[in-house]
């Protein structure tokens, strides 16, 4: 899907991140368990980038938006992918800055971009003098059928356009002169955009090599062993080894869009499995963080990590060095001799040289330790889950 917007978001000073929009609902959700999100919770947001046939959309968009409202427009927004479409949208959204000025609700715009069948478009018209002269050569004015071509050239197209234009509501667009703009169905201002998790742990595209583009399949995992069996007779396929296989959407975002060819579909399989099995656990995010902490992609070391989580100590809401720092404070000092020491303690540094004495990592979803390594009592006097 066309990527719309890139964004910048935040949860205070140590909790950030960039992504681009649209994002899959597990991506959003990997977004706020990284940010710390609670359910309803807004993150600090940026517009950092705007698609260039969109870019008069960055000065519609109210400061600090709503980005679960921002990546609802942008999945409408990529699903235009017809001229008409386009410039529909785009009149629609010069109509309203005409009549209400700017900046422009989301809402209102998720509808526009919802709402673009019905309108004429008369394609790469810029001007009133191009609509003009399109009007005349196209019959659309009776008047001038039966006038010569001598005639015709001295009319004034532009006053001809201009007049027409006015009168109809019409608009220039980047892709031409639009008009019959449809009356917009309006989106709720309290409509939940809020991220759902999908009916998949995995979604794939399934072909059998080599490839053949029509020939492909979605599938979602984990599925039934007869689901998978009819899948390989429908792609005329002895075995999962002959199966390439793209990952579409998983709860790994890093993992999406990334093609595997060399009969690795048989650990994909696998790898959904110990994905949903994690889940079911609420051990998901801390597989994560193990992930990011060994770099890992290749396939049978992620599975042989998700059975290893008990070597890791997890805790994410320690996210920075200051916060491990302050943790361990008010273990080995009384809370009343803690803040009267805070000021006089470079925090930052010590959380680091703490962070380095136990071997212990921040990571985007939290503080990272392996079991090993650990003795008591551990940073800031957490235990053991």
């Amino acid at each position: 899907m066309a990527k719309i917007f890139r964004v910048y978001a935040a949860n205070g000073r140590d909790r950030y991140a960039e992504l681009d929009l649209p994002a899959g609902d597990y991506e959003m959700l990997d977004l706020m368990e990284r940010l710390r999100l609670k359910p309803g919770q807004l993150p600090y947001l940026e517009l950092l980038e705007c698609r260039e046939e969109h870019g008069y959309l960055e000065k519609c968009i109210h400061e600090l938006p709503d980005i679960f409202q921002l990546n609802a427009l942008a999945k409408k927004l990529a699903e235009l992918t017809s001229p008409q479409d386009m410039a529909a949208f785009e009149g629609l959204t010069g109509q309203e800055i005409r009549q209400n000025g700017l900046p422009i609700p989301l809402s209102r715009l998720i509808g526009f971009a919802g709402n673009t069948e019905g309108c004429a478009l008369a394609e790469n018209v810029m001007t009133d003098f191009q609509l003009g002269k399109f009007l005349v050569e196209n019959g659309f004015l009776p008047e001038t059928e039966e006038m010569s071509d001598a005639a015709i050239a001295l009319l004034d197209f532009g006053k001809i356009g201009k007049e027409h234009r006015e009168a109809e509501g019409g608009l220039f667009t980047a892709f031409g002169y639009v008009e019959q703009l449809p009356e917009v169905q309006n989106i709720s201002e309290t409509t939940d955009f809020q991220p759902k998790r999908p009916p998949y742990t995995v979604l794939l595209n399934v072909a059998k090599l080599p490839i053949q583009e029509r020939d492909m399949l979605q599938l979602r995992l984990p599925a039934p062993e007869e689901q998978l069996q009819e899948a390989l007779d429908k792609l005329g396929a002895e075995s999962w080894v002959e199966v390439a296989v793209s990952i579409l959407d998983c709860p790994i975002p890093r993992l999406n869009h990334t093609l595997y060819l060399d009969g690795e579909a048989p650990q994909i399989l696998e790898l959904a499995q110990c994905l949903q099995h994690l889940d079911e656990r609420g051990e998901l995010t801390k597989y994560k963080a193990v992930l990011e902490v060994s770099n890992c992609m290749d396939l049978s070391k992620m599975v042989s990590l998700a059975g290893a989580l008990d070597d890791y100590f997890f805790e994410p809401q320690t996210g920075s060095p200051e916060a491990v720092a302050r943790e361990e404070l008010s273990v080995i000092v009384n809370s009343q001799d803690v803040e009267t020491l805070l000021p006089y303690v470079d925090l930052v540094r010590y959380g680091r040289a703490l962070l380095e004495r136990d071997q212990a990592v921040i990571t985007e979803y939290g503080l990272l330790q392996r079991e090993q390594t650990i003795e008591q009592p551990r940073l800031g006097g957490m235990e053991m889950n």
